[in-house]
């Protein structure tokens, strides 16, 4: 799966940050936030739907989700992503499909 229309990008993750976008998690069922980044040490964490905030998930491990993804390595999938990054593929899924990282349109 190529990544044709990628946005991901930390300065991206910040800007959604500061605008307070919405989107949601895998499934579309709820809502979540970027809530915090720590530019020091490239960290995010998420603000659900109930209010409560994430831990910290680095930058780094993202992108090598984003990167596994598009070289065939792993599917866009909570549940393969929750394998690599156990109680993150919910939250990354719905990012990257709000980033349209992996849509062909």
């Amino acid at each position: 799966m190529r990544c044709t229309n990628c946005r991901l990008s930390f300065e991206t993750i910040k800007q959604m940050q500061q605008d307070q976008t919405e989107f949601y998690t895998a499934e579309g069922r709820s809502k979540i936030w970027i809530a915090e980044i720590d530019e020091s040490s490239k960290t995010i964490r998420m603000r659900r739907s109930t209010g409560k905030i994430t831990w910290p998930l680095k930058y780094q491990e993202l992108k090598e989700i984003h990167d596994r993804i598009q070289q065939g390595q792993l599917i866009l999938d909570k549940y393969e992503i929750d394998k690599a990054i156990p109680t993150w593929g919910n939250y990354i899924t719905g990012l990257l499909n709000h980033l349209r990282c992996f849509k062909d349109r």
